[in-house]
């Protein structure tokens, strides 16, 4: 994610959804993905800070540990426009655009003098996100009945880390073993030696998740990873994930990665597919 602060001079910025004048004193958020132009009204100067969307994850989900939302979940919202448009522009008053004009430059210093002021660098980052976030702001996620569906209703800080059950690491190992496999919980189960009760409760007490919601997850992280490194179609990505109907492994995907496996492609993977959807409804008509 890119973090710009317009120092001198106005451009005007655009997006595939949105056009925004920017000037001096401007902040201008850009999420991860996002394609974005200039046209400087005769010369700019920006500062730019590139964010690892993983670090701002991670301050994030600690944020909201208390509530006790999924990881997962979190991450898959945080995909969304809703939660944040691919550009956020705003106009802090000058007081807070000079402070934080300062902490850059701060920054560019530190960062200059090499790993030894790697701690005061990030104190400095700390330091900016403290000031900007309240101007750019989030739509946090609510508990919904399908949020209740993915997670185990035990905040983090109150859940009491112990040693995993061996059944709950051996059902684990079997589903990531052969996640294509037409799994049942009873097969599951029968693999463990419990009964399909004492499996959900012990597998969603060891990782957050009953063992179904678990294996949808693993099929679609390695759905995205087909889409992103291979020409398939989405009928055979998904197909090849253990998912029979295509309709479900999309609406699966969606809920798990946050975006449509045509989106998530058009992000982040093979952009120009070379091999025709013509059995685009196969697997559903074979289901």
């Amino acid at each position: 994610m890119k973090l710009l602060l317009i120092r001198e001079g106005s451009t005007i910025l655009t997006t595939e959804s949105d056009t925004t004048f920017a000037s001096e004193g401007d902040l201008v958020f850009l999420r991860t993905a996002t394609l974005c132009g200039g046209a400087p009204e005769q010369a700019v100067t920006i500062s730019t800070l590139y964010i690892d969307t993983d670090y701002l994850f991670d301050l994030w989900v600690w944020q909201l540990a208390p509530i006790g939302h999924d990881r997962e979940s979190l991450r898959a919202y945080t995909m969304r426009r809703e939660f944040l448009p691919p550009l956020t522009y705003v106009r802090p008053a000058p007081e807070t655009a000079h402070h934080i004009g300062l902490v850059f430059d701060d920054l560019r210093d530190s960062l200059a003098l090499g790993a030894d002021e790697f701690y005061h660098a990030q104190s400095l980052v700390s330091e900016l996100l403290h000031v900007v976030a309240p101007l750019i702001g989030v739509t946090p996620p609510s508990t919904s009945p399908t949020t209740s569906t993915l997670t185990v209703p035990a905040p983090p800080r109150n859940r009491k880390f112990a040693p995993l059950r061996g059944e709950a690491l051996a059902a684990r190992r079997a589903l990531h073993a052969d996640p294509a496999r037409h799994w049942s919980i009873g097969d599951l189960a029968e693999e463990v030696h419990l009964s399909r009760r004492q499996l959900t409760r012990v597998f969603s007490t060891a990782f957050g998740k009953t063992p179904m919601v678990y294996l949808s997850m693993m099929r679609a992280r390695e759905m995205a990873r087909l889409l992103a490194e291979t020409n398939m179609t989405v009928a055979a990505a998904a197909s090849q994930v253990g998912w029979r109907s295509r309709s479900h492994a999309i609406e699966v995907f969606r809920r798990s990665i946050g975006v449509t496996p045509d989106q998530y492609r058009s992000l982040t993977g093979v952009r120009n597919v070379d091999i025709p959807d013509r059995d685009r409804d196969a697997i559903e008509r074979t289901a």
